[in-house]
């Protein structure tokens, strides 16, 4: 089974939706049914409102399921799902560039951005508000 087929979107009772590998348990049909599903590198679902120059527009956020675990699987009890879907293909690229950039920053290979850098980031977001609003008068209070 190839990465794609087998990643899954899992909406849970709680109403959390993930998205994660799941690993078959049974291969053969004399197998009792476990009564849980085994899913492996899961990322939780949303998304958030994203203000383009055409509006407000949906964009789909991945981040992950249970921060700060040493798990790469997990156990979901049968019970508490409510339905199992096929990711597209889209999302299934997606969610494999973040479980790539996950283990990375895992292993560390990917440096946590400086102070300089965040201060950076801060001040292009400020500017790309402030592009927004028209200023008539050259006096500022």
């Amino acid at each position: 089974m190839t990465d794609e087929s087998n990643t899954k979107i899992i909406k849970l009772s709680s109403g959390e939706e993930i998205i994660a590998k799941v690993v078959l348990t049974n291969n053969t049909r004399n197998a009792p049914e476990s009564p849980s599903y085994i899913i492996q590198d899961p990322l939780q679902l949303s998304s958030v409102p994203k203000v383009t120059k055409r509006g407000i527009e949906e964009a789909i956020s991945l981040k992950r399921w249970i921060h700060f675990a040493e798990e790469k699987v997990y156990d979901v009890p049968k019970s508490q799902v409510i339905i199992i879907t096929t990711a597209s293909f889209g999302l299934v690229k997606f969610y494999q560039h973040c479980v790539n950039r996950m283990y990375a920053e895992d292993n560390n290979v990917i440096p946590p951005p400086s102070l300089r850098d965040l201060d950076g980031i801060e001040d292009e977001d400020l500017f790309d508000d402030l592009d927004d609003y028209i200023i008539s008068s050259k006096l500022l209070h």
